[in-house]
């Protein structure tokens, strides 16, 4: 007999409210909704429409985190790599034949290298630089698994810290990079499922009570871990 995974229905509600998140988002950048909406930014359907679509980074990030969760304890192999290339390659080829068949896109060589190339852009192609990213899963994996807790938490404040941190000081500029950004999400969902957020006596705290979380006594541990 087959033994079928468990789902947990936090996530997969989490994964629906993150999935529309993003339709908002796209329904908003690519309708054209965009330019009404500069010519009257202060207008209430504006302010509707900027806080309805708001929320594409934020869905893009939430789906990182999912895949951090989940992969940090799992084995990625070639086998996976290549269906998960194969199935964007699917819906890229799928769409595209759509759009030529609709002479929304015309039909020429460079048509067809955009149809079929699944690494469009590294600066801000999300789908591409996932692909990229699903590489380093294995090495982020042998690294996570052999540091301490401490050290996770070294490395996940560090990384937080440039990303985060740095950014916001004036005339340090820290340039985005979806590659780079998702290994740092991944640090962060990877330490959550190893570790936990908020533990009281080594079990998970879901409530009774306010977390004691001392960030100081944790991070001074973390330093004297080296």
């Amino acid at each position: 007999m087959i033994e079928k995974k468990e789902r947990n229905s936090n996530i997969e509600l989490y994964r629906i409210i993150v999935m529309l998140l993003i339709v908002m988002h796209h329904y908003v950048v690519n309708s054209g909704l965009l330019d009404e909406m500069f010519k009257t930014p202060l207008a209430p359907e504006s302010i509707f429409l900027y806080l309805f679509g708001m929320w594409g980074k934020t869905g893009i990030d939430c789906f990182v985190l999912i895949t951090g969760y989940f992969m940090c304890k799992s084995n990625i192999s070639l086998y996976k790599f290549v269906k998960l290339l194969l199935q964007v390659e699917l819906y890229n080829i799928l769409f595209g034949s759509i759009f030529l068949y609709a002479g929304y896109m015309p039909l020429s060589v460079s048509s067809i290298i955009q149809i079929i190339n699944p690494i469009a852009s590294v600066n801000t192609g999300f789908t591409s630089c996932f692909l990229l990213f699903y590489l380093f899963i294995p090495f982020l994996n042998i690294l996570l698994n052999n540091l301490s807790k401490s050290q996770h938490f070294l490395l996940l404040v560090l990384s937080l810290g440039i990303y985060t941190i740095l950014g916001t000081i004036p005339r340090i500029g820290v340039t985005f990079n979806y590659i780079t950004w998702f290994c740092v999400l991944y640090v962060v969902a990877s330490y959550v499922r190893i570790y936990g957020i908020w533990r009281s006596e080594d079990k998970m705290f879901w409530g009774g009570g306010i977390p004691r979380f001392n960030f100081n006594l944790r991070f001074k541990r973390a330093c004297n871990a080296f």
